[in-house]
């Protein structure tokens, strides 16, 4: 009676982590008989984790998470434009169509809503109060959105453009204000608006497009009235 107890006692200190199924040997799986099989069940039933060997690396969590970053482009084309002027008395005066470079830069707010603002160039004309014609410099710095809007049955890599913002006109010559009915020297707000088509070549971050864009001078009181209509033709550059 005394030896049952005893050993009943033994049995009872002994660890647990003795009681448990040993773990297996991992290294050779392919060479497992049913033997070694039902050891690993035997194992994985007994709900223990595998034992870790060799030395594990503790990866710190960085602070906060990171935003995706968002495609950016640059535009560089060539953009033609026609001055169109009221005059005092009524009626409109058309200028001279002059072409020149249009820079542009801006990236996407969601992928199909762009952000946008550049530079553009060109020379115009305007008539003296004595009938001669004076040349101009004429430097547009627009600002907008614009959205890529694909039309129904087209590839997704073909969108019509339909852009919209505000611009700044600054127009610079040798001669004076008053030489003109209504000089167009110096700086003047104005609308712009486009719309248009482009396409992007098949695996390329390169895009093409083409826009009938024009603009309007803010109504503003002893100031010129005037608005140019053009058309836009360029390469887009993706990064």
């Amino acid at each position: 009676m005394m030896k049952i107890a005893l050993s009943l006692l033994l049995l009872a200190g002994l660890p647990a982590a003795a009681l448990r199924a040993a773990p297996p040997d991992l290294r050779e799986q392919a060479a497992w008989g049913d033997k070694e099989k039902k050891e690993f069940l035997n194992f994985l039933n007994s709900g223990q984790s595998a034992p870790v060997t060799g030395q594990v690396k503790r990866v710190a969590p960085e602070n906060g998470i990171r935003a995706q970053r968002r495609a950016r482009y640059v535009s560089l084309g060539l953009a033609s434009d026609t001055l169109v002027l009221d005059k005092a008395g009524g009626g409109t005066k058309t200028e001279t169509t002059t072409l020149g470079p249009k820079l542009l830069a801006g990236g996407h707010l969601f992928s199909w809503v762009r952000y946008y603002a550049g530079l553009k160039y060109n020379r115009v004309g305007q008539q003296r109060l004595d009938g001669t014609r004076a040349h101009l410099g004429h430097v547009e710095v627009p600002a907008g959105v614009e959205l890529a809007l694909i039309p129904l049955g087209t590839p997704h890599t073909r969108y019509a453009l339909l852009r919209a913002g505000v611009s700044s006109h600054f127009f610079s010559g040798s001669d004076a204000k008053a030489e003109f009915a209504a000089p167009l020297k110096g700086w003047h707000p104005a609308w712009n608006l486009g719309l248009g088509y482009e396409w992007q070549f098949d695996n390329s971050p390169w895009r093409a497009h083409a826009l009938a864009e024009g603009y309007r001078a803010f109504s503003r009181s002893g100031k010129p009235d005037f608005r140019g209509l053009g058309l836009t033709a360029g390469f887009v550059y993706t990064f």
